[in-house]
């Protein structure tokens, strides 16, 4: 980092602070900063200065408060057109971002425009009216030339959301499959930019909705990491697959906010994909892990409950302060430890988690949310252990943990769990390898009542011991299992393979049956 150690005068914010500041935002703040001495034009490592870092770590294209912080870097005399040792710089990020607001105010103030690598026909499209336009393209204007972001003048108008300018240039013959950098296709690009009177249009010219970028997203994938709802909506109305996979995740695990989530899996998405980020979502907890929540916890409470404590009774309230508050903190074990100064785990009980794998959720009908079991951690791990818990997540809030004897509820993990009436039948698991009972599908319930748990007896052709499947509901009484993996046991060695086939559990005539292939 350069220009952060000089000698500062007394009070004078340091470059990474004010460098903090500009990257949250607030023009106020900013604007505060540089009375109290801090440095416009500073430069960190790799040439990062005020106005890259006043365009970068935040949500840019909904900040309300950019065109106001860029003009207080304007009115100070910030350098306008510094370029990283990466290739950025103000103008090309918030062009590629489509704040052409934005791009509009720098290139009034004297930013190098050479940097966008516009043509007259791209520049018109994004900060030009409709006439301009039609006259470029009247005289010839080539239209398939690219800009540093490798994107036609007909991308731009995608991203500017204007359908007049993108309907004179589709009818002037623009190649309406044209993709930029990293193969983004079409559709992306009102998603990104919100420009959902587009996106309808685009859908209604039948462009496909499975067409991926170069790394295999589609956009569907797309508008949920952009959390565009409108978006999610007009994709899932025009047959968009909820489950299609990338980099081994599908929409749903890009899911940020409950509403998202929810809508994927009423679109039937398959709630194994699910995120720990959505899962907190999904429960009325911040997304991400947020360490300030176990604040109220004391070292005594923590010690008293470091690790996992098995129910005496089916089932035991557990309601502990300390698992309380690391189910809404959302942190590793690892982590409480350090902050309570607890003793090793490898010298002894892992310590108790929220942050789990293979743990499943689901929504009761009077809005509580039930979360059993999963595992934390992997098996090399001195935090890793699989639960047998219960979390119910009451709508104001409120939650509350129930415990329960293994032998009557065993350590649970990458199981389904479907509700069914009052109940929720919890099918397959991975478990402690020492605990599986190779051949047969473990099946409990769980009334949602009084949170009792039993197990299911079944005869008929199970899939086996099965873990990581998926589980839907075919009628009142009756599961389909399909997907997943099975673990069979060959004289000593345990093998896995993938689950061939479907199977559907009676739950009311207690029988499982393979359906024909």
């Amino acid at each position: 980092m350069t220009n952060d150690n000089r000698n500062l005068r007394p009070h004078e914010p340091s470059a990474a602070a004010f460098s903090q500041a500009l990257a949250a935002g607030d023009p106020q703040e900013v604007k505060a900063l540089i009375a109290l001495g801090a440095d416009l034009h500073y430069r960190l490592d790799e040439g990062y200065d005020a106005l890259v870092n006043a365009v970068h770590g935040r949500n840019v294209f909904l900040d309300e408060r950019l065109i106001d912080l860029l003009q207080v870097l304007i009115d100070h005399g910030a350098e306008l057109s510094n370029v990283t040792s990466y290739g950025e710089s103000g103008l090309r990020v918030l062009s590629r971002l489509g704040r052409f607001d934005a791009v509009r105010l720098l290139l009034n103030a004297g930013a190098d425009e050479s940097q966008l690598e516009w043509t007259p026909l791209i520049k018109s499209v994004a900060l030009g009216t409709l006439d301009e336009v039609q006259a470029l393209l009247a005289a010839g204007a080539p239209l398939e030339d690219r800009d540093r972001w490798s994107r036609t003048a007909w991308l731009v108008a995608l991203q500017v959301g204007d359908l007049g300018k993108a309907t004179l240039l589709r009818d002037s013959g623009a190649d309406m499959d044209a993709v930029g950098r990293c193969g983004t296709p079409p559709l992306f690009y009102p998603i990104q930019c919100r420009r959902t009177n587009v996106l309808r249009w685009l859908l209604d010219l039948a462009f496909d909705v499975e067409r991926t970028d170069e790394f295999g997203a589609t956009a569907l994938i797309e508008a949920v990491e952009q959390g565009h709802d409108e978006g999610v909506e007009l994709l899932l109305q025009a047959g968009a697959a909820v489950d299609r996979e990338h980099h081994g995740g599908t929409a749903l695990g890009a899911a940020r906010s409950r509403r998202m989530v929810i809508r994927l899996l009423d679109a039937n998405a398959n709630p194994r994909y699910l995120s720990s980020e959505g899962r907190r979502a999904l429960v009325g907890l911040p997304a991400d892990a947020d360490e300030s929540l176990l604040d109220g916890v004391t070292a005594d409470e923590f010690l008293r409950v470091r690790g996992r404590r098995f129910g005496a009774s089916n089932p035991e309230r557990m309601d502990e302060r300390f698992w309380l508050g690391m189910i809404r903190s959302g942190i590793t074990g690892y982590q409480a430890n350090e902050r309570f100064k607890g003793p090793s785990s490898f010298r002894g009980q892992p310590v108790w988690c929220a942050q789990r794998f293979g743990q499943s959720t689901t929504l009761l009908p009077d809005g509580r949310v039930v979360q059993i079991a999963g595992e934390h951690e992997d098996h090399y791990d001195p935090d890793f252990c699989i639960y047998n818990d219960v979390f119910v997540h009451d709508p104001d809030g409120t939650i509350h943990v129930y415990g329960y004897p293994p032998h009557v509820f065993p350590p649970t993990d990458f199981h389904t769990a479907t509700l069914i009436g009052d109940a929720i039948y919890i099918v397959g698991s991975l478990g402690y390898s020492t605990q599986r009972m190779h051949g047969r599908t473990p099946v409990y319930r769980l009334d949602t009542q009084s949170w009792r748990i039993r197990p299911v007896q079944a005869s008929g052709t199970d899939p086996g011991w099965i873990n990581g499947h998926r589980a839907t509901q075919l009628s009142i009484h009756e599961i389909r299992v399909s997907e997943g993996r099975v673990l069979t046991l060959e004289g000593d060695e345990e093998k896995q393979s993938g689950n061939v086939g479907a199977f559907v559990l009676d739950i009311e005539r207690g029988v499982w049956r393979k359906l024909p292939a």
